[in-house]
């Protein structure tokens, strides 16, 4: 072989080798998700509230009656007097829509209805969970997963349900973290890292006592 057509042959040999070595960076877009991660969870908490505040009325409301207590309903007629008249007043003095205030707006990732849909279906699971996760049977994962940690501690007639409820709970969040990579732009292949970043997000907010993963494996009360 000629010098000229050797050297070719290895300065393609070499480029070639060169092209196979080059690694490839990905983007993640981790502070979005962090930010997202944050929001979704702040609507999962508030609407749950907003749907036991709404379930001890309905009781209240009910017990009231039955009882048929005449005060309760002259104290809910003054009240709603009251509010009507204030809620007129406001309107009068309220700035015209254009300048009205948009705080309690969501974030347009919010608004995505796919993503609505997690959340209400997850809020109605909060107060179970709760529950559970005081008693130590359940814990946050490091995969920002429902784990069961402690069947045992369950009474067996209740061993079932809690699994079940896990289940259901897992199977939103699995459709959660595919939404979340749909509306940062992130590609199916970074779930792993949305969930590492979620998971940050869930053992921040754990309430006090609640056990969470750690992302060495381990398990801690918070």
């Amino acid at each position: 072989m000629h010098r000229p057509a050797l050297a070719l042959t290895l300065l393609v040999a070499t480029a070639f080798a060169a092209v196979a070595c080059v690694t490839i960076n990905v983007y993640f877009p981790e502070a979005a998700v962090k930010d997202l991660s944050e929001k979704i969870e702040d609507a999962v908490a508030r609407e749950a509230a907003q749907a036991g505040e709404a379930e001890t009325e309905t009781e209240a409301g009910s017990d009231g009656e039955s009882n048929g207590d005449s005060t309760a309903d002259t104290t809910s007629w003054l009240r709603s007097s009251f509010e009507i008249a204030v809620g007129t007043t406001l309107h009068l003095m309220a700035p015209s829509p254009v300048y009205a205030q948009t705080d309690e707006v969501a974030a347009p990732e919010i608004t995505n209805p796919a993503i609505r849909k997690i959340i209400q279906s997850r809020a109605g699971r909060v107060r179970e969970l709760n529950r559970h996760k005081a008693s130590g049977a359940i814990g946050e994962s490091n995969r920002a997963l429902v784990e069961v940690r402690a069947l045992d501690a369950l009474p067996l007639q209740q061993r079932a349900a809690v699994q079940k409820l896990v289940k259901a709970e897992n199977a939103d969040r699995e459709r959660m973290f595919k939404e979340i990579a749909a509306a940062t732009g992130t590609d199916l292949s970074q779930l792993p890292q949305i969930r590492e970043t979620y998971a940050t997000t869930l053992r921040q907010k754990a309430r006090r006592g609640d056990w969470i993963q750690m992302p060495d494996g381990s398990w801690r009360q918070k």
